[in-house]
């Protein structure tokens, strides 16, 4: 599989194919079942809780995609920043921020040249979107550049539905079908490669008539320790993980890891 390029804009695995496939009647995780509203204000109420966010904070959400959270996270009163690749997951999110008369900045960029110095209090990588980029070079330098973008005792978050352990034991979910709230059908096949560390991972959606869309990904997955040690290698103070969003330690059969690190 050619993994650089899956992410940009003319693979459209990210745009309407993404936003479409994301909005499942049963979620992503096997012990509990959100609708995608229920998901976003979970994991908005764990992320502030986590994060200690107080009123007013600023963040940087990257890669933000259609907004959700950035959207969830100005309802709630927080000066918040949206950064992502994808101009139509930005246009939406502008849309519902512009009816929400939310007040909230929007930039189109590309991860790995982000430019900003210790503008912000917190910055969320939410759900599965570290390790995008073909090389460790490259996801390093994403992490250094969220380093550089907070403010000195700023805080950042990365989650993930990944958890190499739970993998390497069985239990992760490699082949799923989700119900989606629009009749169709996502079937999602994931592989792990422990060659590469990458999941090779692919997106099934089919219609009522059976007409099928594909789309592939690869994304570099890393172990808890290894994640926690690029973070001290990117600058950054203390890195601690967790298995979910009420902040109980991490474990290794946990469907879900987040990790908070502090500048």
């Amino acid at each position: 599989m050619n993994n650089k390029k899956w992410w940009d804009e003319k693979s459209n695995f990210f745009g309407s194919f993404y936003v479409e496939g994301d909005n499942s009647k049963e979620g992503h995780l096997a012990k509990e079942q959100f609708t995608l509203s229920q998901r976003t204000n979970k994991e908005v109420a764990g992320l502030t809780r986590l994060l200690k966010l107080k009123k007013n904070f600023s963040i940087l959400d990257v890669p933000c995609g259609y907004g959700r959270h950035t959207i969830e996270l100005a309802k709630r009163n927080f000066r918040v920043t949206g950064s992502d690749l994808n101009s139509f997951h930005l246009s939406i999110a502008k849309k519902e921020a512009r009816e929400k008369n939310l007040k909230i900045k929007f930039h189109k960029e590309d991860m790995r040249g982000l430019n900003y110095q210790n503008e912000f209090n917190a910055l969320i990588n939410m759900f599965y979107s570290f390790g995008f980029f073909a090389t460790d070079k490259e996801n390093m330098l994403v992490l250094e550049n969220f380093y550089e973008a907070l403010k000195p005792g700023g805080k950042f978050l990365m989650h993930t539905d990944v958890n190499i352990p739970r993998i390497l034991s069985g239990k992760y979910k490699e082949k799923e079908t989700r119900n989606l709230s629009n009749g169709k059908k996502l079937q999602i096949i994931d592989k792990y490669n422990s060659k590469t560390q990458r999941i090779e991972g692919s997106w099934i959606i089919t219609a009522k008539n059976k007409c099928k869309i594909k789309k592939t990904y690869s994304v570099r997955v890393y172990q808890k320790e290894e994640f926690i040690q690029m973070c001290l290698r990117a600058g950054f103070k203390k890195c601690r993980a967790y298995s979910n969003w009420n902040g109980d330690s991490y474990s290794k059969d946990g469907e879900e890891i987040i990790f908070v690190a502090t500048k």
